[in-house]
């Protein structure tokens, strides 16, 4: 694998990702129990997740199972998500949770305590474990809106998380990128501006990430740099093909983690549709 600083990276046509869709994980796990969230009365909408892991060699190298807790329940929502994986999605009635991420089956080795998680009518989201870079607390968790509210029928919805914990990409621009007649890049527009480790679109305000853009083919590019840096990097990857209505969200991972300051990236992008299943795509 060619690694480089300047790093383009595609996802698959979105028809191939929109067939895995909203089709829950034949291994996913059972729903916990409500605990504070109450059980619902009559008529109540529901509130979903779906647990995605992509945290690279988190608990352990070769040992990246965890369990997912709600509340105090004894036996786990997720049960052995592995990297790469997702489970769900899970179903829980609108309320106020504590979710436990745990390593394995040990109940007793808590990752990651999210408190409060709380679930609305109608909520849809993805919960994604990431690395922070953190060697105190390296597991962090993004929760991602899934729903889609109020994206256009035109556009498509793309969100990003910034899990490569290489302090030679961070902070990392994000742009939407032109090719010329021959296939080279023409020009590159931002997108994101300096997303650091750690964070999620859309950030709170000040920033004003725009999580839409127009459905169809284009070109997405990672860079430390500017514009200009990116249109150097002429080697895209792709295309990206975007499915109008539809909601993404893309984690970047860097699966080189002996040392958070060398050039030696090991880059991954992860898209995941519609709380579909991760895919993984290796940059070049």
């Amino acid at each position: 694998m060619k690694k480089n600083k300047n790093f383009w990276l595609g996802i698959v046509a979105a028809a191939a990702l929109a067939a895995m869709g909203c089709a829950d994980d034949e291994n996913g796990g059972q729903g916990g129990s409500g605990g504070s969230g109450g059980s619902g009365g009559a008529g109540e909408m529901m509130g979903f997740v779906t647990v995605a892991h992509l945290a690279f060699d988190l608990p352990a190298a070769g040992a990246t199972a965890v369990d997912v807790y709600v509340d105090d329940a004894t036996m786990p929502a997720v049960d052995d998500l592995e990297y790469g994986e997702k489970q769900g999605p899970l179903s829980l009635p609108p309320g106020s949770y504590k979710l436990t991420i745990t390593a394995g089956d040990d109940q007793t080795n808590e990752l990651l305590v999210v408190d409060p998680y709380v679930v609305a009518d109608g909520d849809d989201n993805v919960v994604v474990a990431h690395r922070t870079g953190d060697a105190a607390a390296p597991l962090g968790a993004w929760v991602f809106d899934n729903t889609g509210d109020g994206l256009a029928a035109t556009d498509a919805r793309v969100n990003v998380g910034h899990g490569a914990d290489d302090n030679t990409i961070d902070p990392v621009n994000v742009f939407t990128a032109t090719l010329d007649g021959g296939g080279a890049v023409d020009a590159c527009t931002a997108f994101i501006d300096a997303l650091e480790l750690g964070q999620q679109t859309p950030r709170p305000a000040p920033a004003t990430d725009p999580e839409d853009i127009a459905a169809g083919t284009v070109y997405l590019a990672l860079d430390p740099g500017d514009a200009a840096a990116c249109e150097a990097a002429n080697t895209p990857v792709g295309p990206v093909a975007l499915a109008a209505g539809s909601t993404y969200v893309v984690v970047a991972v860097d699966e080189d983690t002996g040392n958070a300051n060398d050039t030696d990236q090991d880059l991954e992008l992860w898209a995941i549709i519609d709380g579909g299943d991760p895919v993984g795509l290796i940059t070049p």
